[in-house]
């Protein structure tokens, strides 16, 4: 989430450093009335998420997340919660991600599972209408996609077809969806609050259901005087953040970039995540980068710029048959995967899956479709994300719980040991064969 209305770096150094503190305040001195329980909420382990929500003001909902030793929700958090709002009973009922387990660092939830998510959701609408809700909004940490028609699909659409629930709102995978099922509104609002979801219900208070809706994305943006108490939180906030923000690690010879097809801060993440873990190759999605890299002194808020996700670096077992498809399942979508010890040519006028023309590990070897070779990549794309469903067929996967900037610090420092600088310059790894790239 963005705090400060400034760098994104920033903001997230701000929650990072302060174990999510800052965010928490935050959405107390916005009047939250609830918000799902996320995968992204157990980075730090389970006691340090009691603490936080200890703090807050709102509900932490998780009604599909129970204690293995119980069965029961466990007691920092609820299932369900109940505002009143014009004369209504409104119910939220609150989900959380049933792969949460693959998508966080496993021992931190070893303790708890995550049952069905639509079962959970029908059975806790039913109770909180029979408790006198007029109304049921769902919030969940569920993602979904959109095609290229802005149509949603996914496991928040098929969520949405459970029973008693009047507006969905999802969350995880980063997009805008705005979408209906079956007359109700289902919708995402991106990520780094660049976006407001709003869902207006129109509802019988007799017969209490909902007889109208509407609903649309609204882009943030503000032309308001600067809020002086807001200010000062976040100066207090950043008091502690800004010298580590400033700590200089290196020196890059040239500025980087991430223009297409082969970017320079791409080749940065990958080479220092294959480094890091002793991997055969590695793959980063074009999403994730966020800032390129001027030349001159590096900072580790410049590092956070570049890679402003807490993503971790997973290692799978990959064929490399199955390497190849998954570039070409970004390549379908018009995303260029960026790459560390392969390099590849791809012609964007062929038909789709169809694109690759040449494809070779860096030392010019031939990349064996039947061999088995070790491939680091983020947690989003380990899970499919992007739809990079290549990725989830591996024999095996280890999620190191290693964060992709520590590897980036480490490579660029030990680069530039002794005062030297880093050369960031492009070398071919990475070729388009058509126009535009």
């Amino acid at each position: 989430m963005l705090l400060d209305g400034g760098d994104i770096f920033q903001g997230t150094m701000i929650s990072n450093l302060q174990y999510g503190r800052p965010v928490v305040e935050q959405m107390n001195a916005l009047g939250y009335a609830a918000a799902a329980v996320g995968n992204h909420e157990f980075d730090w382990g389970v006691d340090t998420l009691v603490a936080r929500v200890r703090e807050m003001r709102f509900a932490a909902l998780g009604a599909n997340m129970v204690e293995r030793r119980t069965g029961r929700v466990p007691r920092w958090a609820r299932a369900d919660t109940t505002v009143r709002r014009r004369g209504l009973n409104v119910g939220i009922v609150g989900l959380a991600y049933p792969n949460t387990p693959s998508v966080t660092l496993a021992t931190h939830v070893a303790h708890l599972r995550f049952d069905d998510d639509s079962t959970t959701a029908a059975n806790v609408a039913a109770r909180l209408r029979n408790a006198g809700a007029s109304v049921v909004v769902g919030v969940g940490h569920i993602p979904s996609e959109t095609d290229s028609m802005r149509r949603a699909r996914g496991d928040l659409l098929r969520l949405a077809s459970a029973p008693g629930v009047d507006a969905w709102f999802g969350g995880h995978s980063h997009n805008v969806v705005n979408d209906r099922v079956e007359g109700r509104p289902v919708l995402i609002a991106g990520a780094q609050g660049q976006y407001l979801a709003i869902a207006d219900l129109v509802v019988d208070p007799i017969a209490r259901r909902v007889v109208e809706s509407q609903q649309r994305i609204d882009l943030v943006y503000a032309d308001v005087p600067v809020d002086s108490a807001w200010t000062a939180r976040v100066e207090r906030w950043n008091s502690g953040v800004a010298p580590i923000a400033a700590t200089v690690i290196g020196d890059a010879a040239v500025a980087l970039h991430r223009r297409r097809p082969e970017s320079t801060v791409g080749n940065l993440i990958c080479d220092a995540m294959r480094a890091d873990v002793g991997a055969d190759i590695a793959m980063q999605n074009p999403g994730g980068m966020r800032a390129d890299l001027d030349a001159g002194p590096v900072t580790r808020g410049d590092v956070y710029a570049m890679m402003p996700f807490d993503n971790t670096i997973v290692v799978l077992e990959l064929t490399g048959e199955l390497v190849k498809l998954a570039l070409e399942q970004s390549l379908a979508g018009d995303r260029i995967t960026q790459v560390g010890g392969l390099r590849y040519e791809f012609d964007p006028a062929r038909t789709a899956l169809e694109r690759i023309v040449t494809i070779t590990l860096a030392d010019g070897s031939a990349l064996d479709p039947a061999r088995t070779y070790r491939v680091a990549v983020n947690n989003f794309m380990a899970t499919g994300g992007d739809r990079y469903d290549a990725l989830t067929k591996a024999s095996k996967r280890e999620d190191t719980g290693r964060l992709i900037r520590t590897a980036m610090e480490s490579w660029v420092r030990e680069r530039c040991a002794g005062g030297r600088s880093f050369e960031g310059r492009g070398d071919g790894r990475i070729r388009s064969l058509g126009r535009g790239d």
